[in-house]
């Protein structure tokens, strides 16, 4: 299990790595052709990168910290500054969504024919750029893996989009195709964003991520034959992957050190199931009152 989650951790540090270095040499790629081509609109979209790597940058730092161990100052080890970078990412991204409606509705309204030729030409390198970042990144395990893989996803539609337009504005004078692409493509964005936000800050507000499980895992726990009641049940998440638990265990006839500890590896075998990566158990006599119930 140790092995499987180490795995996972410096898979997803990889990944945003790499994504790093791919948006950054695009980004160089896109301010020395908008340069050479006279386009402001490539040397603005070139800026627009290389704030994309400075949040990649950052996300990728966070990772790496969250993967540190536990210590005098972070006893349950620095999980939580994945979330953090998991936040940062969907509150940059939702600024940005609404930056790019805001410029789209107005270009909507005032509508300039574009140029399809030059277009085509780096919607093809974005297409593969961030395509390629998109698919390395998509089904992470941790929020900020999730979180810097939509802001890629953001990117490669906005280029699929200038494709399409593009395309068709070699064939038809439509230049309100491209802003109302963007609108939707910002929608889209901006409702995912959204939703991301929202994970990361339920972590952060250790809201418990079994709540609807919660019946069942008490349910289970109570199925085993030396367990008479269990209470003061608590679960929160590290960062929405690995999970913490404590409760109370009132134990038929365990007073032996043997049979508590035989007990509580029968109940850790149970919560691996649902998720729980550390589990402190409290167990109690029948006859025992607990002010915690």
């Amino acid at each position: 299990m140790a092995h499987t989650c180490g795995h996972h951790h410096h898979h997803a540090t990889g990944n945003i790595k790499f994504a790093f270095f791919l948006n950054l040499g695009f980004a160089v790629l896109e301010l020395i052709g908008g340069f050479f081509v006279n386009s402001v609109a490539i040397m603005s979209d070139a800026l627009h990168d290389f704030g994309d790597a400075f949040t990649l940058g950052v996300s990728y730092f966070l990772q790496r910290k969250s993967e540190q161990g536990a210590d005098e100052n972070y006893t349950y080890g620095y999980k939580r500054y994945s979330v953090a970078g998991a936040l940062l990412t969907a509150l940059i991204l939702i600024g940005g969504s609404g930056f790019v409606l805001a410029e789209a509705t107005e270009r909507l309204l005032n509508p300039t024919m574009l140029n399809p030729y030059g277009m085509l030409l780096f919607a093809l390198l974005g297409v593969a750029v961030n395509g390629a970042a998109f698919f390395r990144l998509r089904g992470g395990h941790h929020l900020n893996q999730r979180a810097v893989s939509l802001h890629m996803l953001e990117d490669l539609l906005g280029w699929v989009a200038v494709l399409v337009v593009s395309v068709v504005l070699m064939f038809f004078p439509l230049p309100w195709l491209d802003p109302l692409l963007s609108i939707g493509i910002s929608l889209f964005m901006l409702f995912n964003a959204l939703k991301n936000a929202w994970a990361s800050i339920k972590v952060l507000l250790q809201v418990n991520p079994l709540a609807p499980k919660l019946d069942k895992v008490k349910e289970q726990l109570l199925n085993l034959e030396s367990v008479a009641d269990v209470h003061a049940l608590r679960v929160w998440s590290l960062d929405g992957e690995h999970h913490v638990l404590t409760a109370h265990v009132v134990s038929k006839g365990c007073y032996m050190p043997e049979a508590g500890a035989g007990l509580k590896q029968q109940i850790r075998s149970i919560l691996q199931g649902f998720g729980i990566s550390d589990a402190t158990l409290e167990l109690e006599r029948q006859e025992e009152l607990c002010s915690y119930k």
